[in-house]
């Protein structure tokens, strides 16, 4: 499958030399990628080849590049693949629809008679799976997710989409689901740590690979690239946004650009954060809101003894933001701090003015 190809192949293009057959009509296209020192790339394609995992999250804010590295890695894994589809839950489609889809193009068969059970659906399925190698990555799972509650609980009526990913996960097959999300589903979480078929990664920012961004992007004042970077936090998305701002109102002059306090965020940028605020339980807002209003990162001490709730819930809340990639942990001495990005805070601490 070349780069420049149609995405999606059908079966009119099947024939006995070509493996896989691929339905990537729901992919991104392939972009310039930008990989991590830790090779997120090179750990997906270690899990999936060499560990078998079944069940495999890649989790992070919007702009993190969950897509881009799930459609870079296509290339590099699929000879050992018979079949891979990939298919956005952007709609919020019903599992039945989402199950009909994957069972008619994994089975070859459009005109497959299914049985109205959905648990029927997810056996046929789970069969197909053991039969064929299929790679199936689904995007934007968060679209299934609710909003107003602690990270990765199922919207009312999409409860069942937790059944399929806990038969895939657990039940022995040499297939592999792939789910790109900003949160993982929660019930993932009870058996990713003692379970090798069914792992999470959470992504984080660049690291020092920003620079490549700024460099493209024409950045002047390369000695305050870092601090560009620190603020927001290595989000390749993030970086791009503010870039164009750099060079359309400031010449491309970094120094001058961050010598505003507040820094300018932008029409484009704030809509994302907006969204991901927007998903936040009452009792993470409250968190959020207060570790935005402290200069210096805040340990579980302090942060307890200036929080309202209950000790258990504000554990809870803490832990969602951390799988929301919302909150960063710092290691001291004494104990762990936590803060959050300085964009992220900065948009918080403008909504409460």
């Amino acid at each position: 499958h070349k780069q420049n190809s149609p995405p999606t192949q059908t079966s009119n293009q099947d024939n006995a030399q070509q493996k896989p057959r691929l339905d990537l009509r729901d992919a991104p296209d392939r972009k310039t990628f930008y990989d991590r020192p830790s090779s997120p790339l090179a750990t997906l394609e270690t899990w999936i080849l060499e560990q078998n995992c079944r069940l495999l999250t890649i989790a992070g804010m919007a702009g993190t590049g969950k897509s881009a590295i799930a459609r870079h890695l296509i290339p590099q894994i699929q000879t050992q693949f018979d079949r891979i589809i990939w298919r956005s839950l952007r709609t919020s489609p019903p599992l039945e629809t989402t199950l009909k889809t994957l069972i008619q193009f994994l089975s070859n068969r459009t005109d497959i008679s299914l049985p109205a059970n959905t648990d029927a659906q997810l056996s046929i399925l789970i069969e197909i799976l053991r039969e064929n190698r299929c790679l199936i990555i689904l995007d934007d799972v968060q679209q299934i997710l609710s909003s107003g509650q602690l990270a990765g609980h199922y919207k009312p009526g999409y409860e069942n989409y937790g059944t399929l990913f806990k038969l895939i996960g657990e039940i022995p097959h040499n297939s592999c689901l792939i789910l790109n999300s900003w949160e993982p589903p929660s019930d993932i979480l009870t058996f990713t740590d003692d379970n090798s078929a069914v792992c999470l990664l959470q992504l984080t920012g660049l690291g020092e690979v920003a620079t490549e961004i700024r460099r493209e992007k024409g950045l002047l004042d390369e000695e305050y690239w870092t601090k560009l970077m620190e603020l927001n936090q290595g989000n390749p998305l993030w970086l791009k946004l503010v870039a164009q701002t750099i060079n359309n109102l400031f010449d491309g002059k970094v120094s001058q650009y961050l010598s505003y306090q507040p820094v300018f965020l932008g029409d484009e940028l704030t809509p994302i954060l907006q969204q991901h605020y927007q998903r936040l339980s009452e009792i993470e807002k409250q968190a959020i809101g207060l570790i935005s209003n402290e200069t210096e990162p805040l340990s579980l001490t302090q942060f307890m003894a200036k929080c309202q709730g209950s000790q258990v819930e504000l554990f809870k809340a803490i832990q969602s933001l951390d799988r929301r990639g919302m909150i960063e942990k710092l290691s001291c001495e004494a104990e762990t701090v936590f803060t959050i990005p300085p964009v992220l805070k900065q948009y918080v601490k403008m909504i409460g003015e």
